[in-house]
């Protein structure tokens, strides 16, 4: 085994904290199915059952997940390293929640549903690594939803994006209709409109046909939202 493939792993996530006999130990004994995969490669869809965990290496991911009613969707990019899999592995949602298509050539690591049970089971620091990851999606989701209302509608617009992004920073991208952003909101699409464009002023967003852009997901969260109108 390539010495950097010790730092790889370690890197990742789930094998952080772990002792070099305990990874020469699963790279002896563990099967492990590296892969190189062209830009443009649709990895999984969304909705299929999660047969194991996908650890992006190297390289960049689009992540694209639709509405249960299948008319908007939010599309993130994921970079190395990531862990792809986790929250849908065990319990009662086995299926994934996005779409995953390669943004660049990427070096993958896909570790099977049984395999990633009995480093669970073998190695404390794998165990706890997974648990980490799990109950910080947990308590991440819990403060979000306790986070103070917002005061206006442009406020409003912004807590809609934050609660249907997996990772709030980067570039994010909202395949969604003005008419049906105003309807999760219970605002005319007009008023919409407006807000929307106020926030593009500011330099928060990018207004296109059907779909809207945010370069930075950082700066939105941090503006002043009330400000704006005031500018105007």
């Amino acid at each position: 085994m390539d010495p950097s493939m010790f730092d790889t792993l370690l890197s990742l996530p789930l094998f952080q904290g772990l002792g070099h006999d305990d990874l020469t130990r699963i790279l002896e004994s563990t099967r492990l199915d590296f892969d190189t995969i062209e830009e443009g490669h649709v990895l999984h869809q969304q909705d299929q059952p999660c047969t194991g965990l996908l650890f992006l290496l190297e390289g960049k991911v689009i992540s694209q997940r639709l509405s249960a009613d299948r008319s908007w969707s939010v599309e993130e990019i994921l970079a190395a390293p990531s862990v792809v899999g986790l929250e849908v592995l065990y319990g009662s949602t086995r299926h994934h929640l996005q779409t995953l298509t390669t943004a660049s050539t990427c070096r993958l690591l896909f570790i099977d549903k049984r395999t990633i049970s009995a480093l669970t089971a073998y190695f404390e620091v794998f165990r706890l690594n997974v648990l980490n990851q799990l109950t910080t999606a947990v308590v991440r989701n819990e403060l979000t939803d306790w986070l103070p209302a917002e005061e206006n509608l442009r406020g409003r617009i912004r807590a809609f994006m934050r609660a249907h992004v997996s990772r709030p920073a980067g570039r994010k991208h909202f395949n969604i209709p003005m008419w049906i952003l105003g309807r999760y909101l219970g605002e005319d699409k007009r008023y919409v409109s407006y807000a929307l464009h106020e926030m593009q002023a500011a330099g928060l967003l990018i207004m296109e046909r059907r779909s809207i852009e945010v370069p930075s997901f950082e700066a939105l969260l941090k503006a002043d939202l009330g400000a704006i109108e005031k500018q105007q």
